[in-house]
């Protein structure tokens, strides 16, 4: 498997569910009226960090980064998600 595919696999059966769940939650306590300024701040930030990928798995598809960017790529993407499982022990 190439990198360009395993960042590919990778973005849309992990990375993005994972932050789309996050957005539906921080949608839920807007909705509830129980968000926070800090939860609002989040949600905004969440919703672009999603857009980032979106637009990286188009430049994929459009062949814009290389093997290397890729494996670069998922190592920073493992490592924040490593970071957030620590987060939240």
């Amino acid at each position: 498997m190439t990198k360009a595919k395993e960042l590919q696999t990778l973005i849309e059966d992990e990375v993005i569910p994972e932050i789309e769940e996050s957005i539906d939650y921080l949608f839920e306590l807007v909705d509830a009226k129980k968000a926070t300024a800090e939860d609002k701040e989040e949600l905004k930030e969440t919703q672009d960090l999603l857009k980032a990928f979106r637009q990286i798995l188009t430049d994929l598809e459009k062949n814009e980064i290389d093997e290397e960017e890729c494996a670069e790529l998922i190592e920073e993407i493992n490592e924040m998600r490593n970071y957030e499982e620590e987060d939240e022990l």
